[in-house]
């Protein structure tokens, strides 16, 4: 399952599957450009496939750790293994 993790009131994380809510599609991306950020654009993380907004406004993270944010910023550890995908919802 790809999911998200995001806070709860209590600062516990809760999983949250992308997939159930939004299609994602590949975002045309060169390799050593900056990523793409956007409302609608989304990274997948290779190692992990979890899904987290691109500028996330609540704390998020996926499985692995390797994508963190929070308050419109987002911490990649390791960008090579990130994909750029746009959402649109069912």
């Amino acid at each position: 399952m790809q999911t998200a993790a995001l806070t709860n009131t209590k600062g516990k994380f809760l999983k949250l599957d992308m997939r159930k809510i939004y299609r994602f599609v590949p975002v045309e991306y060169k390799a050593g450009e900056a990523l793409p950020l956007g409302g609608d654009i989304y990274y997948e993380c290779g190692d992990c496939n979890g899904i987290v907004n691109s500028v996330p406004h609540l704390p998020s993270a996926c499985e692995c750790g390797n994508m963190t944010g929070n308050k419109g910023a987002i911490t990649i550890k390791k960008p090579e293994v990130v994909t750029p995908v746009r959402g649109k919802l069912k």
